[in-house]
């Protein structure tokens, strides 16, 4: 075979197009060719190019799930680092006792933080864990009614929904209060003996801090109580440990990840100990080696690829570890004190921009008993559509319609829209939001 055309006589295609005829044509590119090769100095420049296009110097007041928080500068040199950036998946405990030391350690600290018997290696992201999180109280208790709030974010209810594809699992709403946070008598009601997981958010999915959720261990009968939380707010709350919660999902973009246009990220999974061997992903575990020494090995990983594929606990592949790893390491040169002031001066942040918002002519907030923590929402009125738009020609990112991103809204939240404020916002930058907002 000399010869394209030998190449294609032999997979039985007449022309390239056959190559990719199963790529729908809507989605195909109209580009018909991209040039010749080119110099690795074009290239650079090419690429600065198109990368001054970036709107860089955004000022972010926007978060729901991915946030703009300070990263130190040891920490991208930590996980830069040769033994670190290389590791696969360290299948041989002998040659690997560094990585795994370490994620050891980050299954330490995130239970310590959320007050949780165990933690596994890492996940994908916070809405894949909530995946996992469903897929395992099903396996727990075999049941297949999940009860989920009613103003769920979209996307978290679309990737659970994709997780359960096959399952005899039912996705159920309960109804919410007026600031987000659970309403726990009409969730009583709904609570019956074919109840397998009942997920909860805290702060809600409006931002409020939910003191509902300590209640849940009272009500759930023989449901499994799957938590999703802010690691972030645990500084300053209730960890999921406080208030029983059998499985615990965060997303840990926020300890120490960079936003990098949405991922990847971490997904933080910790749950009760009897349930371990239900629980998906990996766990690194303590013994010693043939000298006695302090070792780490891979204890569980009851993936598909290792065990029979009915057997298994998932199939997660390469997961994490080195988003964990750095999560860990953030997590432990802010120590104790600089996440509670990472979190305190966010609420801080948040308070000042709630309450300057007060004075911007179309816009009216919530006088809810609950406090915000980093997201807020403010009816935003006749501009609730265009705010957005508005903001970003002014340099700021914020104002995004509520109910393009929750799954269900009120009709007397229609004009509601999301902003949020992390520990990087000043003063001065505040009121140049609020001043941008007067002048739409």
């Amino acid at each position: 075979m000399d010869t394209d055309n030998d190449l294609l006589a032999y997979l039985g295609m007449n022309d390239y197009e056959d190559l990719f005829r199963d790529i729908p044509n809507n989605i195909r590119s109209d580009i018909k060719s991209i040039g010749g090769g080119r110099s690795e100095m074009d290239v650079m420049f090419e690429s600065e190019r198109i990368g001054s296009k970036n709107a860089i110097n955004m000022k972010i007041f926007l978060g729901l799930g991915a946030y703009e928080r300070f990263i130190p500068s040891s920490i991208p040199n930590i996980i830069m680092r040769n033994e670190f950036i290389t590791s696969y998946t360290p299948y041989q405990a002998e040659i690997s006792q560094g990585m795994l030391h370490s994620l050891f350690e980050y299954q330490s600290i995130i239970s310590d933080l959320s007050k949780m018997d165990v933690t596994n290696s890492s996940m994908y992201d916070g809405p894949t864990g909530l995946g996992e999180a469903v897929r395992m109280a099903h396996r727990i208790n075999g049941k297949k009614t999940v009860l989920i709030p009613e103003n769920i974010r979209l996307s978290h209810r679309q990737v659970i929904k994709t997780y359960i594809t096959g399952l005899d699992i039912l996705l159920k709403p309960y109804p919410v209060n007026e600031d987000g946070t659970i309403n726990l008598d009409k969730l009583i009601q709904l609570i019956d003996e074919d109840t397998s997981a009942i997920i909860t958010y805290n702060p809600s999915n409006y931002g409020t801090i939910d003191p509902g959720v300590a209640n849940i261990k009272e009500i759930k009968k023989a449901a499994i109580h799957i938590a999703y939380y802010d690691p972030v707010s645990l500084a300053i709350i209730k960890s999921p440990g406080d208030y029983d919660a059998d499985i615990a999902v965060g997303e840990g973009q926020q300890l120490g990840i960079s936003l990098s246009y949405g991922g990847p990220y971490l997904g933080i999974f910790s749950f009760k100990e009897k349930y371990v061997r239900k629980s998906p992903g990996r766990l690194i575990g303590e013994t010693v080696d043939t000298k006695g020494k302090r070792a780490f090995v891979m204890t569980l990983q009851t993936r598909e690829q290792h065990i029979r594929r009915d057997k298994a606990m998932s199939n997660i592949c390469t997961n994490q570890a080195l988003l964990a790893i750095a999560s860990s390491a953030y997590l432990s040169i802010l120590g104790k004190k600089g996440l509670r002031w990472v979190a305190s001066r966010s609420m801080e942040n948040v308070s000042k921009t709630f309450k300057k918002m007060e004075k911007v002519s179309y816009v009216k907030v919530h006088k809810w008993k609950n406090p915000f923590f980093t997201d807020f929402i403010v009816d935003a009125g006749v501009k609730s559509d265009t705010l957005m738009a508005n903001l970003e020609k002014a340099g700021f990112l914020g104002g995004l319609k509520a109910n393009s991103f929750l799954f269900t809204m009120p009709d007397k939240l229609k004009n509601d829209v999301f902003f949020a404020a992390t520990e990087m916002r000043n003063d001065s930058e505040i009121d140049q939001l609020i001043t941008a907002m007067e002048a739409i």
